[in-house]
């Protein structure tokens, strides 16, 4: 049965930067796309990409270059602040895990625990339990007991880790070769339609009849 509503699914990694870039820009555009349903769906990029036999931009050097030139250009044009990690990439199996646990049981805190800028802004290596405690302790309130719980089931669940091979399988099976990738369905229609990348807002809204103030005037909605 089609949704009365237009839904948004973002597959993400916290290792991509582009999804770094997209999150940030994404919460822009949502504070006039109220009548949509988002949803952001943790995924394994690297599982992704060895499942479809894909290789990410970092693996060649010419486009690793670009990938950090374009990044800063987005910043510089958006203004969101961005900063390369000089240890790149980090495995993301347990911060994901985390995501995936805090989705399920946190959900008012979900989407704060998603918008941290440790590892883009202050290079903190995010594989860490304690990186990812201190990033947590202020949504949190310094809960270390919680927070140590949720690093415990991301680490030892099986249910956690289940769920998070269901949704990277899940991902996989829509077509998602990357991240951030959108998947768009209209109100009253069972179409899904993907869009990647952290660039296909103006193609998202265009699709949905969404309003789109455009890059540099986005900030002063």
């Amino acid at each position: 049965m089609a949704a009365t509503r237009a839904s948004i699914i973002c597959y993400y990694d916290l290792v991509s930067p582009y999804t770094y870039m997209g999150f940030k820009l994404f919460n822009r555009f949502r504070k006039q796309w109220s009548n949509v349903d988002v949803t952001f769906r943790p995924m394994l990029l690297g599982g992704v990409m060895n499942e479809i036999k894909n290789q990410p931009l970092f693996a060649f050097p010419s486009k690793r270059s670009h990938m950090i030139a374009d990044l800063d250009r987005i910043s510089g044009v958006t203004g969101v602040p961005f900063k390369f990690p000089q240890k790149f990439p980090v495995s993301t199996i347990l911060p994901m895990r985390v995501l995936t646990a805090l989705q399920i049981h946190e959900a008012e805190k979900y989407e704060q625990c998603i918008d941290k800028d440790e590892y883009f802004i202050h290079g903190r290596d995010i594989s860490q339990a304690d990186v990812i405690q201190q990033a947590l302790n202020p949504i949190f309130h310094s809960d270390t007991t919680k927070i140590e719980s949720y690093l415990q089931r991301a680490a030892q669940d099986q249910e956690i880790k289940k769920i998070f091979k269901q949704y990277t399988d899940e991902a996989i099976a829509k077509g998602v070769f990357g991240a951030p990738t959108f998947i768009v369905r209209k109100a009253g229609s069972e179409e899904e339609m993907l869009f990647f990348g952290s660039d296909r807002f103006e193609m998202i809204a265009a699709t949905l009849g969404l309003p789109y103030a455009g890059l540099t005037s986005v900030s002063k909605l």
